[in-house]
């Protein structure tokens, strides 16, 4: 049986941190943009403009925030999004479906360029999938 000793708590306390500072870094900025947004009223303009076409799958304007965040940036920025904006789990369902297939473009797209992939078709399939999927779960969820 393993034997829980205070290095290891000691290690497991400061890799914690570590791990919670990285996040941070990444969660508190996007979730204090989105609401510098809120009130400034560039969000109703963003989500306005925006709602017509997440309507495609059962989302409101302001889920295009946090899909943008997610497609540019990545998973954790999305999440800083969603906190931000206090969306229904019925959309922080379909948004992370769809997040799933797409996210993190910048980082990884070029990543792929590199190991050799078509970037044109890993992209198409990527965002492809995302939009599926984000169709079927708008569709199929109450």
């Amino acid at each position: 049986m393993l034997e829980v000793k205070g290095k290891m708590i000691a290690k497991g306390a400061r890799v914690g941190m570590e791990t919670t500072w990285e996040l941070a870094k990444i969660l508190v900025p996007t979730a204090m943009v989105v609401t510098v947004f809120k009130a400034s009223g560039l969000l109703d303009v963003i989500t306005d403009f925006f709602a017509p076409y997440m309507g495609l799958f059962g989302l409101s304007g302001q889920a295009a925030i946090v899909l943008f965040s997610g497609y540019l940036v990545n998973l954790y920025a999305a999440a800083g999004s969603i906190v931000a904006l206090s969306l229904p789990l019925r959309e922080i369902a379909i948004l992370a479906g769809m997040l799933t297939f797409c996210h993190s473009l910048l980082v990884e797209l070029p990543i792929s360029k590199k190991a050799g992939g078509s970037l044109r078709y890993i992209f198409l399939i990527r965002l492809g999938g995302s939009l599926i999927i984000g169709m079927v779960l708008g569709w199929m969820l109450p």
